[in-house]
This record gives C-alpha cells, structure tokens and sequence, in this order.
C-alpha cells in the first residue's frame, strides 16, 4: 500500500518512540520536539530518565505537561542499555523506535520506515528498518553525511564487518523481536568499555532476523565531547568485545572468526590512533600481524590510500565552496534528506559532506571451488 494512503488509516501499527537521556539538557528538548514532529500520527513519545542531575528530567516533563503523547519515567543511573530496556518494557506500542535525547530526526523518518516494513508479510522474519544518517555539531549544523551501503535482508557476516545502522538512533524494531532477543546488554558499560550496545543488539536481531533499509539521510547524529562514543578507545574495545561475542554466538568456522577479529582490530587502530592511545595502537596492530600478515601489509597500504583520498577530497572541498570547511554550513532541518542534494536543490560535489564517498567495505573470504558442497552460505550457518 502506498504510504501516502497509510496516514489516514487508524489501523496503522503504533510506534514508541523510546529517549533514553542522561544529563542532556542543552539537547533533550530539540530531540523530543523532533520526535513530535514526525508526519506518522499513530505515535506516542516515552523518555526514559537515567538519573540526570542536571535540567533534563525537568524539561521533559515540561514538555510533558503540554503533550499528551509524552510519558516521562526516571530511575537510578543505570547506563543507556537499561534505560533503553526499560523504554521498550513500558511501550505500548506495536514497534520502539530509539532516538538519544542529543539526536535529532527528519519530520518523515518513522513514516517512512514503517511503510517501508509494510511491504513485507510480517512473518516473513522483516522485523526492523534502519536509515542513513548525518553527523551534526551541537548547533545542529551538518558537519558530514554518514555512509551506507543499502544492506537489506539477513546480512550479519556484512554487518558483523562494517556496521551499516551506524548509530542508536536510526533503528525501528518490532516490540517483540527486540524483547525475544533479550534488549540491549548493559555488561558492556560495567565493563568499562560502554558505547557498542547498539551494534551488538543490531547483530542479535539479524542472527534471527531481517532488517529493511530507508535510503535517506533521516537522522541527525549528535556529535560533541559529552556523548559517549566521544571516547574511541572504549568504543574500539567494546566493538572488539562485540564481535568476539558475536562470532561465538554465531558459531563462525575459525577462518571467518579470524576475519572479523581482524577486520575488527584493523578498525580500533584508527579509533585509537584517533584518541592519542598508542599502546593500544601497538597492541591491535600486533593481533593483527599475528592473525594474518597479508591482512597487515594490505591494512597499510589501504590506510595509506585512504589518507590519500581523503585529502584530496578536503582539497576540492575547499576549491568548490561547498560546505563547513569553506565556511559554508547547512542546519539538518534545512537539508534535502535523499543523498546528494544541497538545500537548494542542487548536486552536490563528492566528497562534500552532503555527498560522502561509497562506503569501502571488507571482502568476506571466497570459497574455493572445492569447498563450495560442504561450505555453508551464511544464511545456512547461521540459523534463525
């Protein structure tokens, strides 16, 4: 059914829109009001407080006091796992759909999703739908467009090796599938190494299930020092402690479970190279001279040409005047969501922050010919 014929209907499924917030109160009001825009109707707002000390309970609840499709519940500090938990708990409706209170949305996002999964038969195991994403700064100026590749359908080995989703605030999921798959696990954070939650329950639903993809640029994703994926060595350490969980849970034979530990570890070098963290940079780039050598040579020279190719990008960036580095910015409300249009309505260049380049992603290793009859497709091995 088209989705324009859909918003008049009052069978539409309900959507819970779960903000888990913490202590985000220069944020949280832009995030729920962009909640409250969304084109879909059938919608309520649910914010979770974790234990904020600052204004942000307060101005939810506010906010709150003038709508009555907000719910504001608080509890204990308990990090965004239980607090996203807690959200999908106390939701009444038939999908959640996670926004952090720093995060903002496009007016059509939900709209778009949920019509996207309509075209599916619901048991057909279509289960969650995900979009692109922009980076904004703390004055929701788009800083760069994130990159996707379009995966649909079951693709955890590609997911378990390049995260498509990107961020928290991206994924819709049926209510019941997110409890069947046990939420978010909040061990991560007790561990000291929180801010990988969402990639991990990302890829426990596509072990059972499959997920639809919204082409468009849907999101804001907040980018300043207070977030939590700010710190790339917790991240890259959670991201590694995913993947070992995953590859595990999957029961990956040993050359696929060497790959993405690889491909995991090549990754945190970057993240930790970003943060200043050598040690770990030497730690990492170790693992992965003692996995596998030609995966270490070829890491360097991509790296390398990676460098490379973003300079030059940065270059015509700068030449064409397109963009924050020439001075030149876009709000996210302002941008045209489908990729590559500016605000007004022309192309953009490559490489601007409207246009990312493709996303490069990791080969999954052949199969050689011999192999093929007793070697499992992906589908096969890992199961429902």
């Amino acid at each position: 059914m088209d989705p324009s014929t859909r918003l008049g209907d009052k069978s539409l499924p309900h959507v819970t829109v779960v903000v888990p917030a913490w202590n985000m109160e220069r944020y949280v009001e832009r995030s729920i009001q962009s909640a409250l825009a969304q084109t879909y109707p059938a919608l309520d707002v649910l914010v979770v407080d974790d234990g904020s000390t600052d204004a942000t309970l307060a101005i939810a609840e506010r906010i709150a006091a003038d709508n009555p499709r907000i719910t504001v519940h608080s509890f204990p500090n308990g990090g965004v796992a239980r607090a996203r938990n807690r959200g999908t708990e106390l939701a009444r409706g038939h999908y959640v759909a996670f926004l952090d209170a720093d995060d903002l949305w496009h007016p059509t996002k939900i709209e778009r999703q949920v019509a996207a999964l309509a075209r599916h038969p619901q048991d057909d195991g279509w289960v969650a739908c995900y979009a692109l994403f922009r980076m904004v700064d703390e004055n929701d100026r788009v800083i760069a467009s994130g990159y996707g590749a379009g995966k649909r359908g079951s693709f955890f080995l590609d997911h378990l090796l390049v995260n498509h989703v990107g961020n928290g605030s991206s994924l819709l999921v049926r209510r019941d599938a997110a409890l069947e798959v046990g939420g978010f696990d909040p061990s991560f954070a007790e561990n000291g190494i929180g801010g990988s939650e969402d990639f991990d329950f990302q890829l426990r639903l596509l072990l059972r299930f499959k997920m639809e993809y919204v082409p468009e640029y849907l999101v804001g994703y907040r980018v300043h020092a207070a977030q939590m994926s700010a710190d790339q060595t917790r991240m890259a350490l959670g991201h590694i402690a995913v993947v070992q969980k995953l590859v595990d849970l999957a029961q990956l034979d040993g050359r696929l479970t060497q790959f993405a530990l690889v491909t995991a570890n090549k990754g945190a070098v970057a993240a930790f190279a970003r943060s200043g963290d050598w040690g770990n940079v030497k730690r990492a780039a170790l693992q992965i001279w003692s996995d596998d050598r030609s995966a270490a040579l070829m890491f360097g020279l991509n790296r390398a040409s990676f460098g490379l190719r973003r300079g030059a990008a940065r270059l015509l960036h700068r030449v064409s005047g397109y963009g924050p580095v020439a001075g030149r910015t876009w709000r996210f409300a302002e941008c045209d969501p489908h990729p590559g249009i500016l605000p007004d309505g022309r192309q953009a260049r490559p490489g601007s922050p409207l246009h990312p380049a493709p996303l490069d992603q990791p080969v999954v290793p052949l199969v050689e010919e011999d192999e093929e009859e007793d070697y499992p497709q992906p589908e096969e091995r890992l199961g429902d």
